[in-house]
């Protein structure tokens, strides 16, 4: 029996179509993803403006992360979101949307990543740490003129990360899994003194990383 140079072609297009699609599925269970969500509640007392701050982060506090790190493929920061929660001025009188307006020239938040200080084995406090001047900064997010108006217990500023952060979050992560987040505060717009003071100040951020393991 002949077969036609038509039926051959279509023969081996359904061929590569169903290995194709065979390869797919076992690239499906061969890699698996779970996400870790990082939520960050930051109460400040007296704090006062310009100003940076750090929170630590180590990977290795989270049971999720451990269980799968040997078999890490990739990681990715997916998304970061910040709001205000609460905010008393200096005469202890409470921000009310409604009635204040209140604009920093510039806010940003910077991911560092960190290392253990040199001598220390063991390392578990965030003491133990510093930042790794090998590696680059990156900025997770930046705003300019932020009217804490449209940021006040409004969790809808979602920022999506760029590609470049998870190429180095990957490779960093399965040796050294730290890192700071920075949170640097500008003036005030028309702030004319060194410093503008809050009685209470609750921000929350959060950030969320997915995990890629290859079973």
């Amino acid at each position: 029996m002949k077969i036609s140079r038509t039926k051959f072609a279509v023969i081996i297009f359904i061929s590569f179509a169903l290995t194709s699609c065979y390869t797919d599925v076992i690239n499906s269970f061969q890699n698996f993803r779970f996400q870790i969500p990082f939520y960050f509640y930051l109460n400040y007392i007296d704090k006062s403006i310009p100003d940076t701050s750090r929170i630590f982060v180590n990977l290795n506090n989270y049971d999720e992360f451990l269980k799968h790190r040997d078999e890490l493929a990739s990681a990715e920061i997916v998304q970061f979101n910040y709001w205000v929660d609460s905010l008393v001025f200096s005469n202890n009188v409470a921000f009310d949307p409604e009635r204040d307006s209140l604009i920093i020239e510039n806010v940003r938040f910077v991911l560092i990543f960190a290392r253990p200080k040199s001598g220390i084995v063991n390392p578990k406090d965030s003491s133990d740490f510093e930042e790794d001047t090998t590696l680059p900064r990156f900025v997770l997010g930046e705003f300019y003129n932020l009217d804490i108006r449209d940021f006040y217990r409004q969790p809808h500023h979602i920022k999506i990360i760029s590609n470049e952060i998870s190429q180095v979050l990957t490779e960093v992560v399965r040796s050294r899994p730290y890192f700071y987040l920075s949170s640097e505060y500008g003036k005030v717009l028309g702030q004319t003194t060194s410093k503008k003071y809050f009685s209470l100040v609750n921000v929350r951020i959060d950030i969320v990383i997915r995990f890629t393991i290859s079973l």
